[in-house]
């Protein structure tokens, strides 16, 4: 714990050639907006302007047209209790550049293994058991290297009131090629 009682949880991941894939820091969603970008800002208050009459909000009470530009970035996945596993429902078009293809309809275990399939349902596993929202400060290095991700928002969705359903992803890029070409 920090000094004002928030916990916070430090990871470095190391990919299996020893390479740095990420090093960052893992806290609760209003303890990090002072650090977010404005997108993140941005997808946090879709999130709670979603109708929460039944407790977490559904899925299905936050269109994603309405989320504009956010879409490209976000993920959204459904929570498989059964098999601890999470399935992706919807990968917007920058998530799928960045990881090369569309997991879209396969589960995490699918998709990863080892240390970073760890990490993943870590996440995951930390809004399903919460219920809170989840900011990964983390700056992480993609099998794609034009982008690098700086930071990623974990939302909770509810289809059934209170038990975490749906998580939404955002991951805020920095283009490393759009980048160099403004400086």
């Amino acid at each position: 714990m920090d000094s004002i009682g928030v916990q916070i949880s430090r990871r470095t991941l190391i990919g299996s050639d020893g390479s740095l894939l990420g090093i960052g820091d893992k806290i609760g969603v209003l303890e990090g907006l002072g650090r977010a970008s404005n997108e993140t800002r941005r997808a946090f208050d879709k999130w709670l302007q979603a109708d929460r009459s039944a407790g977490l909000p559904a899925i299905s009470n936050l269109p994603l047209d309405t989320l504009g530009d956010l879409q490209q970035s976000m993920l959204i996945v459904e929570v498989l209790e059964a098999t601890h596993d999470y399935r992706y429902r919807y990968c917007g078009p920058r998530e799928i550049e960045v990881r090369g293809e569309d997991p879209t309809g396969r589960t995490v275990r699918q998709c990863h293994q080892g240390e970073i399939l760890d990490f993943v349902l870590e996440n995951y596993d930390r809004v399903v058991a919460g219920g809170d929202g989840l900011l990964d400060l983390s700056v992480d290095i993609n099998s794609n290297k034009r982008f690098v991700a700086t930071e990623v928002l974990f939302l909770p969705f509810s289809g059934v009131g209170a038990a975490v359903t749906d998580i939404l992803v955002y991951s805020h890029y920095l283009d490393t090629q759009q980048d160099a070409s403004v400086g």
